[in-house]
């Protein structure tokens, strides 16, 4: 394996009246010696470098500690430098958060992951509210949103890992399609209208400083290229890591964020469609809703004299309920009888009260916290859950399979993370495939952009997986806009079709 940077140590011979090979060629004829390459291989060096050569090699007595980054055949000479340690990050660019995890690169040493919220969210919660502000003449300001708030996140990680941020040397940052754009201040104008093209499905190397960020200027940054307007390089990243692409049989990851990307492929194709879950699951449904944090509810049980035992993320007092405890709470009323199949509230318990000319079930009361969900919540839950099933379902129907033909689903996120499969399973979010073939994997976007740090040859996978993904466009898909309206129902109108 050949990592994304790395640090050479040469000795160069030192200049003399028969041998006058400037400074810069001396370097290069000795680092492709030792890298084993083609003398005829372009090396970039950048001007910045050149300048400050000539005092450093003779500074050093012509031995150098030579910061290189490889990008398939194409190599650049990124710094020359007096320590041994080189640092680089890997970042996941979400809607609503932002997490990078940073590693020592000599020996792929992983130091310490952080993570802040997506400054973005001042100006929407959603990523359609943040293009119709940048299609009315805001992209810049999206733009310097998004970088203040990388920026904020690289002194933060290198304040805890006790570095030297210019010691950073390389980024790998995998985002939505959108998130993408953003990054790069590139116009979206295109994405949102029919036929949703994008400015850029793949990005050249790109270097710290035409972005504004905070490492050291001539630090390579690797953006996952994305595959649509709604399959970003957070999904290739995801496929990536997860291996799908490598399986035999049919295999499928489910990653929910601000929407939820169903993926179903092998070694030989892959199908994506997206469908609008997210919002409702980490906050836009309800109120008491938010990310899956400290102090947020995940995992609820109602016993038969409907009283509510909870857990919560950290084991914190609870603040509110993010997407699987939300999943959770809703089976665990209907198993009860709280609400009916149609999602309306029942009066069966005190806990259920009126407030305001609508029905509310009161989760937490006590002198710190009330926390309620109203029968609104509920049914912006129960379109969310509608979306989700009916997009895995139009999914593996267009491929010709049934739910009993897939090998296994990775869950991806926090919402892999935390969910009860079997509860899902009850109101009929997900088909009920055994349980034993949800595997959660955590943030995939983000640990697919790990493994690139560790090894460049993974180039030629994420190459190969954009060439064999094709895109399901899902919100112009009849059939699932037929399908979507029975799955609004708990399990479903047609309960069978969860076992088909």
């Amino acid at each position: 394996m050949e990592p994304l940077i790395k640090l050479i140590n040469v000795k160069l011979t030192n200049p003399t009246s028969s041998d006058k090979t400037a400074d810069k060629e001396r370097l290069l004829r000795e680092l492709l010696k030792n890298l084993n390459k083609e003398k005829d291989l372009m090396i970039n060096v950048p001007l910045s470098l050149l300048r400050k050569m000539p005092r450093y090699l003779r500074k050093n007595d012509f031995l150098a500690k030579a910061v290189i980054a490889q990008i398939g055949n194409s190599l650049k000479l990124i710094d020359l430098v007096e320590d041994y340690k080189i640092y680089a990050l890997a970042i996941d660019i979400g809607t609503t958060n932002i997490v990078a995890s940073l590693f020592e690169m000599n020996e792929y040493t992983p130091l310490c992951s952080t993570d802040i919220e997506n400054p973005q969210l001042a100006i929407g919660n959603d990523v359609l509210t943040r293009v119709q502000f940048a299609m009315l003449g805001g992209l810049n300001e999206m733009h310097r949103e998004l970088i203040r708030g990388l920026n904020d996140l690289i002194n933060n990680i290198a304040n805890l890992a006790g570095i030297d941020k210019l010691n950073i040397y390389a980024a790998v940052i995998a985002g939505n399609t959108i998130m993408t754009h953003f990054l790069l201040n590139l116009n979206v104008d295109n994405i949102p209208v029919e036929p949703y093209i994008p400015v850029s499905h793949s990005f050249e190397l790109i270097t710290a400083s035409d972005i504004g960020l905070h490492i050291n200027p001539e630090a390579i940054v690797y953006v996952y290229p994305n595959c649509g307007s709604y399959v970003g390089g957070d999904i290739v990243s995801g496929i990536l890591y997860s291996g799908l692409y490598k399986q035999e049989k049919p295999t499928m990851l489910i990653d929910v964020g601000t929407n939820a990307e169903i993926v179903l492929g092998c070694k030989d194709w892959i199908l994506v469609g997206a469908g609008a879950a997210g919002p409702a699951l980490e906050g836009g449904i309800s109120p008491i809703g938010m990310r899956a944090a400290d102090g947020a509810i995940y995992s609820v049980e109602i016993d038969n004299n409907f009283n509510i035992n909870y857990k919560t993320i950290g084991s914190e007092r609870p603040k509110g309920i993010c997407g699987s405890g939300m999943i959770e709470l809703i089976s665990e009323m209907y198993k009860k009888g709280i609400i009916d199949n149609q999602g309306r509230l029942q009066k069966v318990s005190d806990q259920i009260e009126d407030l305001n000319g609508e029905r509310v079930f009161i989760i937490v009361n006590s002198d710190e916290d009330k926390l309620m969900i109203s029968d609104n919540d509920i049914k912006n839950f129960l379109r969310s859950k509608a979306a989700m099933f009916s997009s895995i379902f139009i999914i593996t129907r267009s491929v010709g399979i049934r739910f009993k033909d897939i090998d296994r689903i990775f869950m991806s996120g926090a919402f892999g993370k935390w969910i009860n499969p079997d509860k899902a399973k009850r109101i009929g979010m997900i088909p009920h495939i055994d349980s034993s073939k949800f595997l959660p994997i955590g943030n995939s976007s983000l640990k697919g952009a790990e493994l690139l740090l560790k090894n460049n040859n993974l180039l030629n996978d994420i190459e190969y997986i954009c060439n064999i993904i094709t895109y399901k466009e899902m919100n112009t898909d009849g059939d699932f806009m037929r399908e979507f309206p029975a799955a609004i129902f708990i399990p479903h109108t047609n309960p069978q079709i969860l076992n088909d």
